[in-house]
């Protein structure tokens, strides 16, 4: 049986452009493709329809949260289950995976500051039933993506509720959570 080619050429095309300027004009990339400006268009319409592509703002987080932290989690089946629907939509949260061998799930996160990191864990992770070890592994801003997508809210101020469901004021409420605080 033959395999299907992972991407055409154009299609690799059309993708390394968009994701070296999300913003390029559809008269740029049709000269790059030899095709018509519609053409073009068509073509990454196509890709977004399949959802193969998604163009959107990505963030490099080094001056905003430059610390970046894995965090490997061992629990059982309904303590993972309560954190993936916990965290899916935390704005800190910027990778999650249910994985196999030493851990369940990795959940790749951005903050602030230590504190900010240590209060997640305390009150995100640890406090939940099922939990059986936490292992956690920090770094400075990441190298690779440079940019990533976040959770960005456009108004703390004006958010009751953040994305993870926490209301403001709540005990488990993550201090500086940037969906219900912002720089003063």
């Amino acid at each position: 049986m033959k395999s299907k080619k992972f991407l055409d050429e154009s299609t690799r095309l059309v993708i390394s452009e968009l994701q070296k300027n999300g913003r390029i004009k559809y008269t740029a990339l049709a000269k790059k493709l030899n095709v018509t400006p519609a053409a073009a268009k068509e073509r990454v319409e196509r890709l977004i329809d399949k959802k193969i592509i998604k163009v959107s703002a990505l963030v490099n987080t080094q001056n905003l949260l430059p610390i970046t932290t894995a965090i490997g989690i061992e629990a059982d089946s309904e303590g993972v289950n309560i954190l993936v629907r916990k965290l899916r939509n935390c704005p800190l949260v910027f990778h999650m995976t249910k994985t196999s061998g030493n851990h369940n799930l990795v959940i790749s996160i951005v903050a602030k500051d230590i504190s900010q990191l240590e209060d997640f864990l305390n009150k995100q992770i640890r406090s939940e039933p099922g939990i059986k070890h936490v292992e956690v592994n920090m770094g400075n801003a990441t190298i690779v993506p440079e940019y990533f997508q976040l959770r960005i809210t456009p108004d703390p101020k004006q958010n009751d509720t953040s994305p993870c469901g926490i209301r403001r004021g709540e005990i488990d409420e993550c201090i500086n959570c940037p969906a219900l605080n912002s720089e003063e």
